[in-house]
């Protein structure tokens, strides 16, 4: 069953949680590493936040010294260094990889909840990692990082629980989800729930949706690149020059292929539909009269990191927010990567993040 438990830590809530859209989880497990020590005042915690297909290991680890997602970004000189701060990172509510989600028991039936599993939002994340923190001895103080569904966290967190967060950093993340990127993830869900093998997401024991999975994994790497970096990489080169299209396979179709299937071997079909959902439901300016009102709280200091080539999350979107923040009175600085690597470039250019990294925390 791809999704699994990596080498981490665990919590464990033993009460109820309850869900914004209703419903209540009967407890709560978070997976989640640690890199650092807290200081005495318990201010010097450093939250990254996972994208979509992320998990709690980040970077290489005393529980694992296998790369992590994010490898590079911290260490000695960077400006997130685990010799002055303390770095937590885990796995979001609903997720596959140790923390509760669509594949965990649900006590009532002794089965895995599957699709029954009660929808959670980007809010529901936070107050999950919110419960963890304080266990921890984290309370304020804050800087939340995190790229994509993690930046859209940092940025409600922020917003949230203004007097929490000192620095917000959101890498290619919006204040809200914009209809081209609703589209495309109802798109990837419908690759999901078109396979047989999803069976209603009853899918732990036997049969498992793997094409399905690929499928929408195959559109999402679509979104998440550019096409000059697919023009630089494949032109119109060809695996399989034959005619016919049960035959012919172009290098950039073998490429996909290939993710795909790495993809479809390691991740929950479930949470990637409850994941992909609670990111369309994203919107900072609900039950606010504008993106600018819904601001008017917050405290942090912001960082919106966009990139020139990203089509998923323009840096249009980004830069909506931003004046939204400064209209609002909020210190926010936008800066615009210059990357071929579309949207996952947020994965890819660590010497330009940590070159703004740098100069937005100085003093950190």
């Amino acid at each position: 069953m791809p999704g699994h438990d990596i080498p981490s830590q665990a919590w464990t809530w033993d009460k109820p949680f309850q869900l914004e859209c209703g419903g209540t989880l009967p407890s709560l497990r978070i997976a989640f590493e640690t890199w650092g020590k807290l200081d005495s005042r318990g201010e010097n915690a450093v939250v990254v936040l996972h994208a979509l297909s992320g998990s709690s290991h980040a970077f290489s680890s005393d529980w694992s010294s296998q790369g992590g997602w994010w490898e590079g970004l911290i260490g000695d000189g960077s400006p997130l260094d685990p010799r002055k701060h303390f770095i937590i990172c885990s796995n979001l509510l609903g997720g596959c990889y140790g923390t509760t989600g669509p594949s965990s028991m649900d006590p009532g039936t002794g089965a895995p909840y599957a699709a029954n599993f009660p929808q959670v939002t980007t809010g529901d994340m936070i107050e999950a990692q919110r419960l963890l923190l304080q266990s921890l001895g984290v309370q304020r103080g804050l800087t939340l990082i995190g790229g994509s569904l993690g930046g859209m966290l940092a940025l409600q967190w922020a917003t949230r629980h203004p007097a929490e967060v000192r620095n917000s950093i959101a890498l290619v993340a919006p204040g809200r989800s914009g209809p081209q990127a609703i589209a495309l993830r109802s798109v990837q869900r419908e690759a999901i729930l078109s396979d047989p093998d999803w069976n209603t997401g009853d899918c732990y024991t036997g049969r498992f949706p793997a094409r399905g999975l690929a499928l929408a994994r195959k559109i999402g790497m679509i979104t998440y690149r550019s096409a000059d970096e697919f023009e630089e990489r494949f032109k119109r080169e060809q695996r399989d020059p034959r005619p016919h299209f049960l035959e012919g396979q172009f290098e950039v179709q073998s490429y996909l292929d290939h993710q795909g299937r790495k993809f479809s071997d390691r991740f929950d079909p479930n949470s990637y539909l409850y994941f992909s959902r609670a990111m369309d439901l994203y919107d900072l300016s609900k039950d606010h009269a504008s993106l600018q009102d819904a601001f008017g709280a917050l405290e942090a200091r912001v960082l919106l990191l966009a990139v020139n080539s990203d089509f998923l999350v323009r840096p249009v979107e980004m830069l909506e927010a931003h004046e939204a923040l400064l209209n609002a009175g909020k210190r926010s600085r936008f800066e615009l990567l210059r990357s071929v690597h579309g949207h996952d470039a947020f994965l890819i250019e660590l010497p330009q993040i940590r070159e703004h990294l740098s100069r937005f925390l100085p003093d950190e």
